[in-house]
């Protein structure tokens, strides 16, 4: 029995990392992918679909308010953080979008007069000072950037209306997940007015770097529909703040794969705050379940 609750309590946050570990392929498969915002979350949206079409085998979707809050959450989010790092590092990118755990506290306390735990404010502020610690090198406040982390700083706040959604009555994550990447197709027609978007080659352009963009796309659905497909099987699981909390390991892995495929070696201000999001996530996942 005490094996069986153990494992239960285990399955949400480990759902939850996974979600994390999926998402954070995001930040080197856009390198070099020079197409807007809208072309990238309108051709992920149709690869993010297809996965949640195929795992819930059906394409119909029951509307309630929760459901249609948690599915702009999710398109909006692909929209402003994919058209932030063309504006700004993705670096800047990455951690203003990670100030949605103090979005998810702060929406709890306003809509459910829920009062966060100490241990949930020390956390987030930990957490908050690792991922900035972990971007501290691509970190930079030009002018010309000012618009780029506007955009970052929304996208922490429609991240935080796709965890907050899944408390409100009445609302399955897997739907509004699924439903928001819907929406996001519509974006789709971009394409075809994007000047970044390459059909045919030419003498500056070749057949391969096209092939490469479209292989990018694609890799970018993959990586987006099993983020929210692992995200909508461990919120279920797992307090809303909770997971907030347990997905900064995203922003972590992001420099990660940067140094695995691109070769970019992390500084040492990198490595002490991934170290400090993973002990801190780990130990915040940890200690009430022993507690228990």
């Amino acid at each position: 029995m005490k094996k069986a609750l153990s494992s239960a309590a285990w399955t949400g946050p480990l759902f939850v990392v996974l979600s994390a570990v999926a998402w954070s392929f995001s930040g080197v498969l856009s390198q070099g992918l020079m197409w807007n915002g809208f072309t990238k979350t309108g051709v992920r949206g149709i690869v993010a679909s297809l996965i949640f079409a195929a795992f819930r085998k059906s394409f119909k979707v029951k509307i309630t308010f929760g459901l249609v809050l948690g599915a702009l959450g999710v398109a909006l989010t692909s929209l402003l953080y994919m058209s932030a790092t063309l504006y700004t590092s993705a670096s800047n990118a990455i951690v203003l979008q990670y100030s949605m755990p103090a979005y998810v506290i702060l929406l709890n306390l306003l809509v459910f007069h829920q009062k966060p735990r100490l241990r949930d404010i020390i956390t987030v502020v930990f957490v908050m000072l690792g991922v900035v610690l972990c971007c501290m090198e691509g970190l930079r406040g030009d002018k010309d950037s000012m618009f780029g982390n506007l955009l970052g700083l929304l996208s922490g706040l429609t991240f935080a209306l796709v965890f907050f959604a899944s408390r409100l009555p009445g609302c399955d994550s897997i739907s509004y997940s699924y439903f928001g990447n819907v929406l996001s197709i519509v974006m789709a027609v971009s394409l075809f007015f994007d000047p970044n978007v390459h059909f045919v080659p030419t003498e500056t352009y070749t057949s391969s770097m096209i092939a490469m963009d479209f292989t990018k796309g694609i890799l970018l659905g993959v990586s987006l529909g099993l983020g929210y497909l692992f995200f909508s099987l461990g919120i279920k699981r797992t307090s809303a703040v909770s997971a907030a909390i347990i997905t900064n390991v995203e922003p972590v892995l992001n420099p990660v794969w940067v140094f695995v495929f691109m070769g970019v070696q992390p500084g040492i201000f990198g490595i002490l705050g991934a170290l400090i999001v993973l002990l801190t996530v780990t130990l915040h996942s940890i200690v009430p379940h022993r507690t228990k």
